[in-house]
């Protein structure tokens, strides 16, 4: 069995190296290639795990041999699940890794922009003490928080949100109820949230999910947390409203090119590079869902599979 890590891993130490050459012949590319590069390794493999290629039907059509792949992420918007069925590959991701480490994630980026930690620490840096008027914050108590998917992470974040006694609202594609968020359709997540958090996967129905009118329904006093894909969100429409006064602040883990220098002049909105998952502890979790998945579908059994073959 050969196993391909077709492109540059955030992080694999040399003793899980070897416990993902135990499953096979396992080669590990330290690049990211172009897509004719990696539709050649993909070709010369059983298996692969993929961190940053985008597969998309093109370069899937020119693959041969491969029959899985797993994906490093939770999400999964760089691959075309449909192409990837058709030409007879099983497909998983990683679902499970990262949702403590998101959903803490999301707390510190509220925080962050709630109580304007970033300009706090630069006045201090330049020498300030005690300085109150510019730094107004909420207190979360009693805050409504509302989650736009109700899912594994989204639970996460709901539980730490009970510990600041914070009503949680949330709004799924089903209606199914979960445990600590109360139920409610989307006009009214939007009306009613003072922070309203996304922990959606990004797919073409989701693209922009958050469409100017969608935006323009928050509360002026809102604040947008998302630490799922930018893409969810009409970037240009929400810099505007930033910017007018028209919503308090966002926190963004995820940015989008639409207007992205006047998204990073406002002092309203807390940025970070993409880190919500970024722990210690999930960074190791996410080998271990990682040689799981190798290791069920070498067993017959695969896990976290979004697509697999028909028939």
């Amino acid at each position: 069995m050969k196993i391909v890590h077709l492109d540059e891993p955030t992080y694999l130490p040399e003793v899980w190296r070897l416990r993902f050459a135990e499953l096979g012949d396992f080669e590990v590319f330290d690049d990211r290639p172009d897509p004719r590069t990696a539709a050649a390794r993909l070709s010369c493999a059983d298996a692969a795990v993929v961190e940053w290629t985008k597969l998309d039907a093109d370069l899937l059509a020119k693959v041969s041999r491969l029959r899985y792949i797993t994906l490093v992420t939770s999400s999964f918007d760089m691959i075309d699940l449909s192409a990837a069925q058709a030409r007879g590959i099983t497909v998983a991701h990683c679902p499970d890794y990262s949702c403590q480490a998101v959903a803490e994630h999301t707390f510190a980026l509220l925080l962050a922009v709630s109580r304007r930690l970033v300009a706090a620490d630069i006045a201090v840096r330049q020498g300030a003490s005690h300085l109150y008027r510019p730094f107004l914050g909420r207190q979360l108590r009693g805050v409504t928080l509302g989650l736009l998917g109700t899912g594994r992470i989204a639970t996460a974040v709901a539980r730490i949100a009970g510990g600041f006694g914070m009503r949680v609202i949330g709004t799924n594609r089903t209606g199914t109820a979960v445990p600590g968020i109360t139920p409610v359709p989307l006009k009214d997540l939007l009306r009613c949230s003072d922070v309203l958090s996304l922990h959606l996967p990004l797919t073409p129905a989701t693209r922009h999910i958050l469409s100017a009118d969608r935006l323009a329904a928050l509360r002026p006093t809102a604040v947008l947390v998302n630490t799922c894909r930018g893409s969810l969100v009409d970037q240009a429409a929400l810099v505007g409203m930033l910017a007018d006064g028209r919503l308090a602040g966002a926190a963004l883990d995820d940015l989008t090119e639409d207007d992205v220098d006047r998204l990073r002049s406002l002092d309203n909105v807390v940025l970070s590079p993409g880190i919500a998952w970024y722990t210690d502890v999930a960074r190791m979790a996410n080998l271990a869902e990682i040689h799981h998945n190798l290791h069920s579908y070498l067993a017959g059994r695969p896990a976290n599979v979004l697509v697999a073959p028909v028939g």
